[in-house]
């Protein structure tokens, strides 16, 4: 055993430019990955402990490794990458000393927390044994696993292969993570921080399962019915059979997919049209806000300062009630669009690139 070797891996943040709370429904997304990262880094040692120093919070977690084919705490991400890693064979077998740092805003809507799990399940088969070919498709399986599956957690797979893929990517969530790579026109957006934390999956559960719901009841009317194949102008048929919030997410769910599609297939073009990519943005976010009502006040309030600013797009990222917002500005108000989002109070506001790792 090389005890000198250090073993490294990083992972980015994630943007979801199409298709929030999409996924958790099987529907696809667009999502893509920007240069914020989590680095892990760590050596072998003699010992049974694998310590973990989190840089950033200034605090140090030990686990025995003897200790890692138990079920930990939901919440403990650690400690379930551990677990599902030893449930598929990863031959964990001796301590190491890891230091985990990130410049991630933390529970605001950018994937902190996928990051994390993905970065520790591609440092972990690069540093024991695992059965299988590690490729990056395995890797966001794996992290999907640990962090929804194991967890019984809300979400889809959006975050574990946009995070793991590095690059903007058409997913079909309900076909086992089948994905396209795709040309984002967009070299690089905006992000802010609003400061108020989310309870995320506790609102992807509300959701998730307020709109399944509505999804049953219209299928014991029509068994035929197909989010991916009614057309939003049917939807009217069913508002009788729904009370007006039923309605409303209903609606979303269809006119999300529909946007989403619509973007896909303008993506796909070789010349892009970029105000109709931007009206597609602005759309998406007048459902999450007045359909699914994820928004609050403050979140309302950066977005219009920022457009008074110059942005031409902006959205609420990720499952709503705090977090952050995406903007697109105009060329040469990037600037200003940054003062104004910092006047209206966010804590962090950073202009990323949006990667494409190939």
């Amino acid at each position: 055993m090389n005890l000198n070797k250090i073993f490294s891996s990083k992972a980015p943040a994630r943007v979801c430019l199409y298709g929030d709370h999409q996924d958790y429904l099987g529907l696809p997304v667009i999502a893509c990955a920007i240069n914020k990262y989590i680095h892990v880094e760590g050596k072998k040692n003699n010992s049974k402990i694998l310590s973990f120093h989190l840089v950033d919070l200034n605090r140090t977690v030990s686990i025995y490794i003897d200790k890692i084919s138990l079920k930990p705490i939901k919440g403990d991400h650690i400690g379930f990458v551990l677990y599902t890693l030893h449930k598929l064979g990863c031959q964990i077998n001796t301590g190491m000393t890891i230091k985990i740092k990130s410049n991630i805003y933390i529970n605001a809507g950018i994937s902190s927390s996928s990051a994390l799990v993905v970065s520790l399940v591609d440092f972990f088969t690069k540093s024991f044994v695992f059965p299988k070919k590690v490729d990056k498709k395995l890797i966001a399986e794996i992290a999907f696993k640990s962090e929804v599956i194991e967890q019984k957690g809300s979400g889809g797979r959006m975050d574990q292969y946009t995070i793991a893929i590095s690059n903007t990517i058409f997913l079909e969530t309900q076909n086992n993570g089948k994905y396209e790579l795709l040309d984002n026109p967009f070299s690089s957006i905006i992000v802010a921080n609003s400061g108020i934390k989310k309870e995320t999956d506790f609102d992807l559960r509300r959701l998730k399962i307020k709109t399944l719901s509505v999804i049953d009841k219209i299928k014991n009317l029509n068994s035929d019915f197909d989010l991916k194949k009614v057309f939003p102008s049917e939807l009217i048929n069913y508002s009788k059979f729904l009370d007006h919030d039923s309605y409303d997410i209903l609606y979303a769910a269809v006119h999300n997919y529909k946007i989403t599609i619509e973007a896909y297939k303008e993506l796909k073009k070789k010349k892009p049209k970029i105000d109709f990519l931007l009206s597609k943005i602005n759309e998406h976010h007048q459902i999450l806000k007045n359909k699914l009502k994820i928004t609050i006040p403050k979140i309302d309030n950066m977005i219009s300062k920022a457009f008074n600013a110059g942005a031409l797009g902006a959205k609420i990222i990720g499952s709503g009630g705090g977090g952050s917002i995406m903007v697109i500005a105009k060329k040469d108000f990037e600037h200003s669009v940054i003062k104004s989002l910092q006047d209206s109070g966010c804590t962090q506001v950073s202009k990323v690139k949006i990667l494409k790792d190939k």
